[in-house]
């Protein structure tokens, strides 16, 4: 059997259904190719017990403003049960620190660590907010970009810059973990640039506001694959991509594992740029260079989803935040080191939340789910009881008792979601953060792009900007 569109999507995430519904409303025929069974990618919510559900990602920071209102995401459903979380640094004293929105309000939280870090504080977000809204140009939308003040950050470590502004191990190791996105060390050159990239970002209206959605990630990919639909863009799913077909040097189309071929003159790919490359094209129009310099990732993230019989309890904690557990910067050296070697470390820093303080669909009355996202983790799979153990020792020291509570638990480690979504997931580049956005969504086939952001982060914003210029191409 055969078929033929204009532009042929593989995957349905949030940046396959973004560039479709684009290319539908550009009057286009688009046609998405999803493997799995329902759209929506790592847009998801884990069942851990009966009553009990997880949503993984916990919190997103990074959804493109701009798609949000022009694809009327708002008037399909779309709205947030939190929408800006402050930043909790828990401390096994006790001593915990509350990073907000409000200046005053953090520098005396921090004060109680140092006061030399307090008065540095309104300085420090003042300069960090400042140049991530001067690199909102290169990151936020395609054109070519070039500012002097980019030049040192291609060399310096969030670890480096943190040090230079700040002396208290709880402030710098709360605020490393941000730099952590895409498999990064906060020790690697090139780190402060992922701090200056979540500051770039903007959630609610507000600029590097963390937030939560009401009904879970799944939301998301709900009111995308309905704006799709709304434009006339065609979801298969269940229909899985074996190759990409090349004619002369350009994107054909593709076949499904089915044998069924979609002919169109333009690809664009929501699987990560290796994998594309590799596991779709032949050698022969990848191209060998370009494959071999994809370096496969050493370190993985994993996600821990707990369920209690009880509201964990961190004292002067507010509850609706997220929280990070680390004690110092070198605690993510050792973790990466650990991670890398397929050890987990003895102390993994991680990110963790309470979804369910704020939309009580996620479990019983009185009863709750702990969310955590552990980064960096090895990628072997086989070490899910340790970690979770590690986890809910680190969460007991700073809550004394929560381990009592703990009724259920659900892991996944990277390689258990790259198995279950059929993806492989790539490393952050520095590189790749400094390239236009032509740069990144380009392949050495012509008419294939690859859809990813500078960050692996959920964001849709290059199913966005890759939408015209796909248009474009097909037009030519």
């Amino acid at each position: 059997m055969s078929s033929s569109c204009d532009v042929v999507v593989i995957g349905a995430g949030v940046n396959g259904l973004a560039a479709a519904a684009y290319l539908a409303r550009a009057g286009k025929r688009v046609v998405v190719a999803e493997a799995l069974n329902k759209p929506g990618g790592l847009c998801e919510q884990v069942k851990l017990a009966e009553g009990f559900s997880a949503p993984i990602p916990h919190a997103f920071h990074a959804l493109d403003p701009r798609l949000v209102k022009e694809l009327k995401l708002a008037n399909r459903g779309l709205k947030f049960a939190v929408r800006d979380m402050p930043l909790v640094g828990l401390r096994a004293d006790g001593k915990h620190l509350v990073i907000s929105r409000d200046i005053r309000a953090t520098a005396r939280s921090i004060a109680a660590h140092s006061q030399t870090d307090a008065k540095a504080w309104r300085p420090f977000r003042r300069e960090l907010l400042a140049l991530a809204r001067a690199m909102r140009a290169l990151w936020w939308e395609d054109g070519a970009f070039a500012d002097a003040r980019l030049e040192p950050f291609r060399r310096l470590s969030a670890a480096a810059w943190l040090d230079g502004w700040f002396e208290s191990d709880a402030l710098k190791a709360a605020l490393a973990f941000d730099a952590t996105e895409g498999g990064l060390s906060p020790f690697e050159p090139g780190s402060a640039l992922v701090l200056l990239w979540r500051a770039s970002q903007e959630m609610c209206g507000l600029q590097g506001a963390v937030a939560a959605l009401a009904r879970g990630p799944q939301i998301l990919a709900e009111t995308l694959a309905e704006a799709a639909r709304a434009a006339g863009a065609e979801s298969r799913t269940g229909a899985r991509v074996a190759r990409i077909l090349v004619a002369d040097g350009a994107a054909a189309g593709v076949e499904l594992t089915t044998g069924e071929t979609i002919a169109a003159g333009a690809v664009l790919s929501s699987l990560p740029r290796r994998q594309t490359l590799t596991a779709l094209l032949p050698d022969a129009a990848a191209g060998f260079a370009t494959i071999a310099m994809l370096a496969e990732p050493r370190t993985g993230h994993a996600n821990v989803s707990l369920a209690l019989n009880n509201l964990p309890d961190f004292a002067n904690a507010p509850r609706n935040a997220r929280f990070i557990i680390a004690e110092k910067l070198e605690s993510y050296a050792a973790a990466h080191s650990a991670a890398a070697a397929g050890c987990l470390p003895d102390d993994p820093p991680f990110e963790m939340t309470i979804p369910s303080a704020s939309d009580s669909t996620l479990a019983p009355l009185g009863q709750h789910v702990v969310s955590a996202l552990v980064r960096p983790a090895p990628l072997a799979p086989d070490l899910k009881p340790q970690l979770a153990a590690k986890v809910v020792a680190a969460l007991n020291r700073c809550a004394p008792g929560l381990s009592t509570h703990v009724t259920a638990a659900e892991i996944e480690t990277q390689a258990d979601i790259e198995a279950r979504f059929a993806i492989e997931a790539d490393n952050t580049d520095i590189a790749r953060m400094l390239a236009s956005w032509n740069e990144r969504l380009a392949t050495p086939v012509r008419g294939l792009m690859v859809l990813e952001d500078p960050i692996a982060a959920i964001s849709a914003r290059a199913g966005r900007i890759a939408a015209p210029l796909a248009a474009k191409d097909h037009a030519k």
